[in-house]
């Protein structure tokens, strides 16, 4: 199946010249992407305020180092990896500001309108978390799907895990992943737990005090093959544009079961889709995809 039968893609890819920014490039790279698809380059250096860390007003010389890193440097960055987006057959234009990254970041993806918003799995904020605070705060305000690059030996094809639920936000995940899965770069495992059914406490104890060990509902068995035909329907959904993929039907808790298939394959990107809407609150992501944001140990595509 050639790339002029999806439509073009566009993106918009923040890169801060840090090893996680740059796996995002990485990985961008080891993708096939439609024809004519788009990607616009932003570097954001942050104003002194902004970027100052702990201890650095001590030393002025240091700030600035840190706070203000060189425009041409970073023009001459972003033109770097313009020219290896081209090659790979994709559109670039690149754009360097200045102010504090996650704000303008959002304010881009607003006016732009990307379908997809590519940046490092850690941010240029000042607490320490997971991700990083630039990130986290893209990843729950922006309105288009995510995708946070972890660094990776990425070799193609690469291992992708697409977790599914039968929900309508994981529905727009298959239904993006359909747009860019061409059988070239990518081999797709299909996940959709089977978690167990817990009944309410007092409705437990019915069961337990009046039905035999032999004799009570078999819940588990029938999730578990819910949960196979869901997800041998998306496997032919993908098969039907030109996809090979195979299914993983485990049980228990979704989020650990999710990372723990990702462990197993080795996965270079795990895609989960998340609430339409973005929101201040991080729990409007959505828990499993929450969750397997700040914890996978790969690349994270987020669809809305």
């Amino acid at each position: 199946m050639m790339n002029n039968t999806f439509l073009p893609v566009k993106i918009v890819l923040a890169n801060d010249g840090s090893s996680h920014a740059n796996a995002a490039v990485n990985l961008l790279a080891h993708i096939d992407w439609p024809a004519k698809s788009t990607t616009h380059l932003l570097t954001v250096i942050p104003s002194q305020k902004e970027g100052i860390t702990p201890g650095a007003k001590d030393h002025p010389d240091r700030a600035k180092s840190v706070a203000r890193p060189d425009w041409p440097e970073a023009q001459t960055r972003l033109h770097k990896i313009a020219g290896i987006l081209r090659a790979n057959g994709q559109i670039s234009q690149t754009e360097v500001q200045q102010g504090a990254p996650a704000p303008i970041i959002l304010q881009r993806i607003e006016r732009l309108s990307p379908d997809l918003v590519v940046l490092g799995a850690k941010g240029l904020g000042r607490r320490s978390t997971k991700i990083g605070s630039v990130t986290r705060r893209v990843v729950h305000r922006a309105n288009a799907a995510v995708l946070l690059a972890r660094p990776g030996e990425f070799v193609r094809p690469l291992k992708v895990l697409l977790a599914v639920d039968g929900a309508p936000i994981a529905r727009r995940a298959v239904e993006f992943l359909s747009r860019l899965a061409l059988p070239q770069w990518a081999n797709i495992t299909i996940v959709s737990v089977a978690e167990p059914v817990k009944l309410p406490a007092a409705e437990a104890r019915l069961v337990e005090a009046y039905l035999p060990q032999d004799n009570r509902p078999a819940f588990l068995p029938e999730i578990t093959a819910i949960h196979e035909a869901y997800a041998t329907d998306v496997m032919r959904y993908l098969q039907q544009r030109g996809v090979q993929a195979q299914i993983s039907v485990p049980v228990g808790d979704p989020v650990s079961e999710i990372l723990s298939v990702a462990a197993y394959k080795k996965a270079d990107l795990i895609v989960v889709g998340a609430h339409s809407q973005p929101h201040l609150n991080p729990l409007h992501l959505g828990s499993v995809a929450r969750h397997v944001v700040e914890d996978a140990l790969c690349s994270v595509m987020v669809v809305r």
